[in-house]
C-alpha cells in the first residue's frame, strides 16, 4: 500500500496545485514511485489521458512532474461550471452528466461519490509507493462540510496526514490556517500534521514570530515556508487566475498587442500560456469593447464551456462588432474550439444542451464559413497535426479536442491542419478564410509548439515593419525542476518524509 501525504489550503489560488507538483517531482527524483491524486475537482481547464479520459489539467500536470501517464483515476470526479447553475460531471474521464442535486440526497450523492473515490484510490494504493493527494478550497467551509469529498473526508479515507497551505502573499495568512484549524472538528483538527506558508515575499525574521504563535496556538510545526515565485511553469487550474490579471501580461515596448476574449465561460485558457511566455508578446484579456482597441495585432477567442451563452455575451456587449470591425479591417482573428464555433455563419443546439433546455438556432460571428451543431457525444482525445495554413503550411502541432459540437465547412471554405492519425490518415480540420487571416480549430495546445507558434507571430511582425525572430527553444533545465529544487529547500523534507513514515530518499538528495 501506498504511502500518502495530502496538500490542503486556507482557501482556492494558494497554491496547493504547485506544492503537490513540486513534491511529486521531488519523491520522484527521490527514487519512489509516485502518483498524483485528487478526488473532486471544480476546474476550467482539462487534460486528455492517453486512452482519451479528461481530467482536471493539474492531475496531468502532476503526473507528468511524477514521470508518469496520468489516468483517470488520478482525478475521478471533475466538474465543469456550465452556467446557470449547472454544470457537467465527468466521472472516470467520462462525461456522467449534468449535476442535478435535487434528484438525490445530500446523503446519497456523498455515498456515490465516496464510493468512486475509495475505488480509484484503492488502484492508486496498489501501484504506486507514495500518493500525493491535493484538496480543492478549504476544509473549513463549515456551510458545505457535509457534502465536501474533497478533503477531510478524502484524508480520513486515504489515512493521510495533512499539510495545510497558507498564502502569504495576499494578507492574512497567519490568521487563516489558526482560524482554519479553529473551525475544523477535532477528529479533521487532528489530521493536520503542520503548515506550509506559500507566496512569501519579504524577511523571514520579520515573519517568525508570527511563525511562532502559531506553532503555540495549533500545537503544530510549520514545515516551511517557501519564498514567492511569479513564474513557476505550470499551467492556471482555475479561471480565478484570470480574475487576478489587472494589467496585460508583458505589456511594453515593441510588443505584440493580442486581445483575447474574456469570455464568461472561458475554459482550457491553458492554451494562451505559450504565447504569454513569449517576451514579445502582449497579451490583453478583454470583457468590454473598448478595451478592444484599434491598435490591436490579433484577437483571439479562446474556449468556453457554453459558446452559445458566450456567443451572446459578445452580442450583447458589443464586442461581436468590434471583433467584425477588426477582422474587416485586416486583423487576424483566430478561434480556439468554442471559438471557432462561435466564429462560424450558425450554431444550432437541437437538443437545448447547450442553450439550458429549448432548442436553438443562431448566428455566429460569420466570419468562417463553417455550420455547428450540438450532439450528446463528446469528442476527448489527444491529436497531431500538419498546417495547412498559408503562412505554416507543413508546421507540426500537437495537442488536444474537448467537445460536444461538431462543425462543417461550407463547400469551398479549406481546413486550417490536417489531423494525423496513428495509421497515417490525413483528416481535414478547422476552417481558414480565404485571406488566410482569420483561422479556426478545436485543438487545445495549437501554440504550445515554438516553430508554429513563432510562425504566427512573425505574421503579425511581419504586418508592422518589424523583423522575424526565431523560434524559441526548450529550456535545458524544465520549469518543474527548478520548482521542485525551489519548494525542496524551502521545505523540512526529513519532516515529511517522517510524517508518511518513511526513511527518507532511496536516492539523490538527503
Amino acid at each position: 500500500m501506498a504511502k500518502t501525504i495530502m496538500i490542503q489550503g486556507t482557501a482556492s489560488h494558494v497554491g496547493k496545485s504547485v506544492i503537490a507538483a513540486a513534491l511529486c517531482r521531488i519523491f520522484a527524483r527521490e527514487g519512489y514511485r509516485v502518483a498524483p491524486f485528487k478526488s473532486w475537482n471544480m476546474a476550467l481547464n482539462s487534460h486528455v489521458t492517453a486512452d482519451g479520459g479528461e481530467i482536471g489539467r493539474a492531475q496531468g500536470e502532476q503526473a507528468e512532474a511524477a514521470g508518469i501517464e496520468a489516468t483517470v483515476h488520478m482525478n475521478p470526479i471533475l466538474v465543469k461550471p456550465k452556467g446557470k447553475g449547472q454544470a457537467q460531471v465527468i466521472v472516470r474521464g467520462q462525461v456522467h452528466g449534468d449535476m442535478d442535486y435535487s434528484t438525490r440526497t445530500e446523503e446519497e450523492y456523498v455515498a456515490l461519490c465516496m464510493n468512486i473515490i475509495g475505488e480509484s484510490l484503492s488502484i492508486l494504493h496498489k501501484d504506486y509507493e507514495i500518493l500525493v493527494i491535493e484538496g480543492a478550497g478549504s476544509p473549513a467551509e463549515i456551510n458545505l462540510a457535509a457534502q465536501d469529498v474533497a478533503n477531510m473526508k478524502v484524508a480520513h479515507l486515504a489515512d493521510a496526514p495533512v499539510l495545510l497551505v497558507g498564502d502569504v502573499n495576499q494578507g492574512g495568512a497567519l490568521a487563516a490556517v489558526v482560524g482554519t484549524m479553529m473551525l475544523l472538528p477535532a477528529e479533521d483538527n487532528a489530521r493536520v500534521a503542520g503548515f506550509i506558508f506559500n507566496k512569501f515575499r519579504g524577511d523571514l525574521e520579520l515573519l517568525q514570530p508570527g511563525l511562532d504563535v502559531v506553532e503555540e496556538r495549533t500545537g503544530r510545526p510549520v514545515i516551511g515556508v517557501v519564498p514567492y515565485v511569479a513564474d513557476t511553469g505550470l499551467a492556471e487550474e482555475d479561471g480565478v487566475a484570470l480574475e487576478r490579471i489587472e494589467v496585460p501580461l508583458n505589456h511594453g515596448e515593441n510588443q505584440l498587442r493580442i486581445a483575447v476574449l474574456r469570455l464568461p465561460h472561458i475554459s482550457n485558457f491553458t492554451d494562451l500560456d505559450a504565447l504569454a511566455a513569449e517576451s514579445d508578446v502582449s497579451l490583453h484579456y478583454c470583457n468590454d469593447p473598448e478595451q478592444l482597441s484599434a491598435d490591436m495585432d490579433a484577437v483571439i477567442i479562446p474556449g468556453t464551456k457554453n459558446s452559445m451563452n458566450d456567443l451572446t455575451f459578445l452580442q450583447e456587449t458589443g464586442l461581436a462588432a468590434a471583433v467584425i470591425n477588426l477582422a474587416a479591417r485586416g486583423v487576424p482573428v483566430v478561434g480556439i474550439c468554442g471559438g471557432y464555433q462561435i466564429l462560424g455563419q450558425t450554431l444550432s443546439d437541437p437538443d437545448g444542451r447547450e442553450s439550458g433546455g429549448a432548442p436553438l438556432v443562431t448566428g455566429g460571428l460569420g466570419l468562417l464559413a463553417t455550420d455547428t451543431n450540438f450532439f450528446p457525444e463528446k469528442r476527448v482525445t489527444r491529436a497531431r497535426a500538419e498546417g495547412l495554413l498559408p503562412f505554416a503550411e507543413g508546421c507540426l502541432v500537437e495537442g488536444y479536442e474537448i467537445h460536444m459540437g461538431q462543425t462543417e465547412r461550407h463547400t469551398g471554405c479549406l481546413p486550417a491542419f490536417q489531423l494525423i492519425t496513428d495509421s497515417g490518415d490525413k483528416i481535414p480540420e478547422g476552417a481558414v478564410s480565404p485571406c488566410g487571416n482569420i483561422w479556426g480549430t478545436y485543438l487545445h495546445g495549437v501554440f504550445d509548439k515554438p516553430v508554429f507558434r513563432r510562425t504566427w507571430l512573425n505574421t503579425l511582425r511581419l504586418r508592422k515593419g518589424w523583423v522575424a525572430l526565431a523560434p524559441s527553444e526548450d529550456a535545458v533545465v524544465k520549469p518543474i525542476d527548478r520548482l521542485a529544487d525551489h519548494v525542496r529547500a524551502s521545505l523540512d523534507m526529513d519532516a515529511i518524509y517522517a510524517m508518511m513514515g518513511l526513511n527518507g530518499p532511496k536516492r539523490g538528495e538527503s
